[in-house]
């Protein structure tokens, strides 16, 4: 069912980045890199496209939706300044991006009949633990082993509108290209792709296309061998269409070679950035580093889960339960974008951080937690110093930026507040450790509050997870204190 939901999504990808590449763009570029140029830009886009759909077969909605949205708001920031309609003041941007995207010569979406902004704000919401989108979260962290319902089959239509919008407009820009090289017949071409189409074909084995890049996995020759010939055959069919020849792979097997050279370009950087770290550390260089994070994440994540699962029995526990199970979704997507070096698991991580705060509050301030849910303007920023956390303002403002894709958005700069708030005396190696370092104190943070509400169903269990993780209470506390206290210390740190 997954398959027949996400593979139409990637019906385009094809035609598409054989049009960019012919207008310049590098197609041997890292997926998560944007490239120096504007074919580049529109060839990340539809990388984009592809991340999310992988996301979604992994029934990982947080992360879908972060790329997803990230992507409309990039889009939207195009057409903005393409239209000249701007938000104006007092205007919500829901409103303004539905007014943005139903001005009249913009072409409306292949299929898609809700509104732009409708959309983003479902996404926004599912980010913020709340919205109709939520079953999906439940569905990742609890229901894994069932069906998904007709329901959850619209909700994740929902997403996967979101970037139907976004490959639209990606086809209008390579269009506009096209023609402004004086490529008539090439704007043509691309202006008559169809974006969406019933998959023709299934991958029998996704494990490969699917499974996170950790060091044990992208060693195996069963992983290189399957996605290189995918890639091979994807590099076969662009060559002969060059030529002019007709391809001797069907039609049908096209999606699936561009998923595959996808994964393949993902795996290649991933090796290379696997022997830059060995380089750059030396004898520091830890063999299972990042299995030992990943391994802390798992941990994490699945007592987040189980802890939402105990709470959901309980009426007035929902808020808390929703919190910790988008934690739990949340920090397993950073963690599997974080390992291909995108900076869109820190978007990840905005989530995770005001879920656990949101958590924290409604376990040590019930009261201020149901106000707080009561009002509809609540920001991530309410649950931060609901959970007296006020101090780790500049983490939470960092994440944030990496959760929206508007122009606005710096996203290095956001990454040196992230360095900033390290501690650590090696300044050049701080260059390259920020996101690994939010993600490490994320897992921390999050393991914290896990034993502390497994408390509330007995201190056997929460001693029994903090043995597991090997957390002590009191260092624990230090810890935190800690980096409450450098993140403060480094809050007038700029993000734009």
């Amino acid at each position: 069912m997954m398959q027949s939901i996400g593979l139409p999504l990637l019906t385009s990808q094809f035609p598409m980045g054989l049009a960019a590449e012919e207008l310049g763009a590098d197609l041997g570029r890292p997926p998560f890199w944007s490239g120096p140029t504007w074919p580049d830009h529109l060839a990340w886009g539809l990388d984009s496209v592809i991340t999310a759909v992988r996301l979604m077969l992994c029934l990982q909605p947080i992360g879908a939706s972060i790329v997803a949205r990230t992507q409309l708001e990039r889009w939207s920031s195009n057409l903005q300044f393409n239209s000249g309609i701007d938000q104006q003041p007092g205007e919500s941007t829901v409103a303004w991006l539905n007014r943005l995207w139903a001005e009249p010569g913009v072409r409306p979406p292949d299929g898609v009949e809700t509104p732009v902004g409708e959309l983003f704000a479902d996404l926004s919401e599912l980010l913020h633990g709340r919205g109709r989108l939520m079953p999906l979260v439940w569905l990742d962290v609890a229901d894994v082993t069932e069906m998904p319902s007709s329901e959850h089959v619209q909700m994740l239509e929902a997403v996967g509108n979101a970037l139907i919008v976004s490959l639209s407009h990606i086809r209008t820009c390579l269009a506009t290209a096209a023609e402004q090289k004086g490529y008539e017949v090439l704007a043509e071409t691309i202006n008559r792709i169809r974006l969406v189409a019933p998959a023709r074909s299934w991958l029998p084995d996704l494990r490969t296309f699917l499974w996170p890049l950790l060091p044990m996995f992208i060693r195996q020759p069963g992983v290189e061998g399957p996605l290189g010939a995918m890639a091979t055959a994807h590099r076969r069919v662009i060559s002969a269409m060059q030529a002019g020849r007709e391809p001797a792979e069907p039609s049908e097997l096209w999606p699936a070679f561009s998923f595959g050279a996808h994964r393949f370009r993902a795996l290649l950087a991933a090796q290379h950035a696997y022997q830059w770290e060995r380089k750059l550390l030396g004898d520091r260089f830890e063999e299972q580093g990042v299995e030992n994070a990943f391994t802390r994440a798992v941990l994490a994540g699945e007592m987040a889960a189980v802890v939402a699962r105990w709470l959901r029995q309980d009426p007035d526990k929902r808020s808390p339960a929703d919190a910790l199970a988008v934690c739990a979704s949340g920090l397993r997507s950073a963690q599997w974008l974080w390992l291909e070096d995108d900076n869109r698991g820190m978007g990840c991580l905005r989530s995770v951080i005001e879920q656990v705060a949101r958590a924290r509050t409604w376990r040590l301030r019930p009261e201020r937690a149901r106000k707080t849910e009561a009002n509809p303007n609540c920001t991530p920023r309410d649950w931060i110093e609901g959970a007296g956390w006020r101090r780790l303002n500049l983490l939470n403002r960092a994440l944030g930026e990496f959760a929206h894709g508007s122009t606005k958005t710096n996203w290095n700069v956001a990454r040196n507040a992230l360095v900033a708030i390290q501690n650590t005396e090696d300044v050049e190696q701080a260059q390259y450790t920020g996101r690994t370092h939010a993600l490490t104190a994320m897992i921390f943070i999050l393991s914290v509050e896990c034993a502390a509400w497994a408390d509330t169903f007995g201190s056997h269990l929460g001693d029994a997870y903090r043995r597991v993780v090997r957390i002590d209470d009191a260092q624990a506390d230090q810890a935190i204190e800690a980096l409450l206290n450098r993140a403060w210390e480094k809050r007038q740190t700029p993000l734009r």
